[in-house]
């Protein structure tokens, strides 16, 4: 019978391990922070209106999103460190770049990619829209923006372990670590949505309170959804299911 920890539980770890270390753990957000904006000031142009330019910025757009999946990857290694209890530096977040870099952008293709796609049925029907406004279309733009964020919300929550995963089970492939993602998700889901919608009232009160809280908040999010993972594989490697998680 899986016993997993209730969300209070699990902000709680995220809390306790945590403490003494948010100058650590905010220091390396805000480095991510900055070299996503510096990566995308430099390699986004003025299109003057071009289609060609509008194509070509969109494609390095997408290229540049992928390629941060090895930020994204350094970031899981530095909260795993930090939730078992390992030291913790700001340069984890570049440990994607030594370990699985190619596997660290494999997993982040997917979600990109399917980002992308999912947003082509609004971005069309926002320019027709422009063009020539109707209820109709505006009504079609509501419903593909709609059906856009929760194909877009149903594959994190899906694929959301595939990092973490990733330096656990460093030997396995980036197909065999989103299957492994794809099968602990299974049945919890909603938790982690759950999880994730609890921080909603600390992110407003931190916009309201001129940002700055909000660089606390988003390292306890990050921390809780760390624990969230480790308390799927606890029970994982306790179940029937044990090997679909051991190397």
């Amino acid at each position: 019978m899986d016993n997993y920890k209730s969300t209070k539980e699990l902000k709680a770890i995220a809390k306790e391990k945590s403490l003494g270390r948010y100058g650590t753990l905010i220091g390396a957000n805000l480095m991510i922070i900055a070299i996503q904006l510096f990566v995308t000031a430099i390699t986004t142009f003025s299109s003057g209106g071009s289609i060609i330019l509008i194509v070509i910025n969109n494609l390095i757009t997408l290229i540049v999103n992928i390629l941060l999946g090895l930020l994204v990857s350094g970031k899981a290694y530095l909260y795993m460190n930090l939730l078992y209890s390992q030291t913790v530096q700001t340069s984890d977040v570049f440990f994607g770049l030594r370990q699985n870099p190619q596997k660290a952008v494999m997993i982040r293709s997917l979600f990109v990619i399917v980002d992308f796609l999912v947003t082509i049925p609004s971005q069309v029907l926002l320019v027709m829209y422009q063009r020539t406004p109707s209820m109709s279309l505006l009504s079609g733009l509501m419903v593909a923006l709609g059906m856009g964020l929760i194909i877009d919300v149903y594959v994190y929550l899906t694929y959301s372990q595939a990092y973490f995963i990733l330096h656990d089970f460093p030997d396995r492939s980036a197909k065999e670590i989103l299957a492994t993602s794809r099968h602990l998700m299974r049945g919890n889901k909603f938790r982690l949505f759950y999880l994730n919608v609890t921080f909603i009232p600390l992110y407003l009160l931190g916009t309201v309170a001129m940002f700055v809280p909000i660089l606390w908040v988003s390292v306890y999010r990050y921390a809780s959804t760390c624990s969230f993972y480790q308390d799927l594989i606890a029970n994982a490697a306790g179940s029937s299911s044990a090997e679909t998680v051991s190397p």
